[in-house]
């Protein structure tokens, strides 16, 4: 994938996902039409396709420094499911990431164990940063 391809994803899925939007108001359907949902399309179509590529689109979002709303899309979709599918084969990619880039050691925390093995998970749990989520005030 070239720098252009990543950029351009990283900035579709950040459009997509930058307003929050309201399930009781139904706003579901306007994002499936949005000229930006390609992005979360194809993301979801390299989990399993293509996984060096979903990490390279995950680290490029990540540094584009986007709103609240797109980290925890970031962190509880494209992570979370990069962990969940390829839990053993990538997780030291995770670990090493997280004890040299604060960002994703914060992103890391957004996710949730799905499908990783207890062993994955307490791997993850182990280099995460909790700080800013779910009420943990930043250290």
């Amino acid at each position: 994938m070239t720098e252009i391809e990543l950029e351009t994803i990283a900035h579709d899925f950040i459009k997509e996902n930058e307003q929050p939007f309201d399930y009781e108001l139904n706003q579901l359907p306007a994002l499936d039409e949005s000229p930006y949902s390609w992005a979360d399309d194809l993301i979801l179509s390299l989990t399993v396709r293509a996984p060096d590529q979903l990490w390279d689109i995950i680290l490029t979002i990540l540094h584009k420094d986007p709103p609240i709303s797109v980290l925890a899309v970031l962190a509880a979709g494209p992570l979370e499911d990069y962990l969940a599918t390829n839990n053993e084969e990538f997780i030291v990619n995770v670990e090493n990431r997280a004890k040299e880039d604060p960002k994703f050691a914060s992103l890391l925390a957004g996710v949730w164990q799905n499908r990783m093995t207890d062993e994955t998970w307490a791997r993850v749990q182990k280099v995460w940063d909790r700080s800013g989520w779910d009420g943990i005030p930043n250290e």
